[in-house]
């Protein structure tokens, strides 16, 4: 098993990564990451697209505001194809940012 990594940066949102899969056939996408909202009680989301369609969500609740929380870890299953990809990490929900305070890691496990 071998590991590539995509990204691995601070924010903030949104990050666009090109990269070159070594592989066709089954993949697994792990993205971890944090973001934080200026509004209380707010569905904080993460988007996750790979050459521009949207393979998932992450998400979790924030109940106040002005916090960073951390979204639980991602574990994507795709079948990917060899060659040149772009991987997209977007913001989503009312008030939900990102800073240099956030971090953000997504690696391709084949």
């Amino acid at each position: 098993m071998q590991v590539l990594q995509i990204i691995n940066q601070v924010g903030p949102l949104p990050i666009k990564a090109q990269f070159n899969a070594p592989l066709e056939g089954p993949a697994l996408l792990v993205v971890t990451s944090s973001l934080w909202t200026s509004v209380v009680n707010t569905m904080m989301q993460l988007f996750v697209a790979l050459d521009g369609t949207q393979i998932a969500t992450g998400q979790t609740w924030s109940n106040g505001a002005t916090t960073h929380r951390v979204l639980p870890t991602l574990f994507i299953g795709f079948n990917l194809t060899a060659g040149q990809h772009t991987l997209a990490l977007t913001l989503g929900g009312s008030g939900v940012t990102s800073d240099l305070n956030d971090s953000f890691n997504a690696s391709l496990i084949y």
